[in-house]
């Protein structure tokens, strides 16, 4: 593969240790683009037809979507990139088998990436995300079985992510619970 700098970014951690707020900051600071299988399940959650009425299902419950279907959004979009172009993925990979595939297309498309993992106590995340419940009409969190249930999910199918990455020296594990300012710094100080 060509040596070049970052252009890839994947921000991971629970639902809730502010994953989302960050990648949409450094996309903007470095003019890079977003790529968010949440905010993209979510815009399909709001259509109509059967490809809706399933992400609808799904999201609301608080469950992830079938890998195939993340992979064809993540694909399309870094597809679509030119080689100088940046990316910032938060949400994306969520399994295993979608950060092998990951790694396979960042091969094919000689992108070099680094994993950023927000840590942030289970407990900290479970009243942050009823509180963004309230504030922003989340389905998905709006009780405390629903935050539990993604928390479970994300223990069993994201989790083994960070040991994907971790065997290829490719993880960083950051401090989430900051402020938004300070993870912001401890974020750009890794990528330096």
């Amino acid at each position: 593969m060509q040596q070049s700098s970052i252009l890839t970014v994947i921000l991971t951690g629970r639902p809730g240790s502010g994953k989302g707020t960050q990648a949409k900051r450094l996309a903007e600071k470095l003019g890079w683009i977003h790529f968010s299988t949440g905010e993209r399940f979510k815009a399909l959650r709001e259509g109509e037809g059967p490809l809706a009425n399933h992400v609808r299902e799904a999201y609301d419950a608080g469950e992830l979507l079938p890998d195939w279907f993340a992979n064809y959004l993540f694909e399309g979009a870094v597809l679509a990139l030119r080689p100088d172009q940046g990316i910032v993925c938060d949400g994306y990979p969520r399994t295993r088998a979608q950060a092998e595939r990951f790694a396979t297309v960042m091969d094919w498309v000689e992108r070099p990436y680094i994993a950023l993992d927000l840590d942030v106590p289970e407990e900290e995340v479970m009243a942050r995300m009823l509180e963004r419940a309230k504030e922003e009409d989340r389905p998905d969190s709006s009780t405390e079985r629903k935050i539990r249930t993604r928390l479970s999910v994300y223990d069993a199918h994201t989790a083994p992510v960070l040991d994907y990455f971790r065997e290829k020296d490719l993880l960083t594990v950051l401090d989430g619970t900051g402020t938004p300012e300070e993870v912001e710094a401890a974020i750009h100080a890794a990528l330096i």
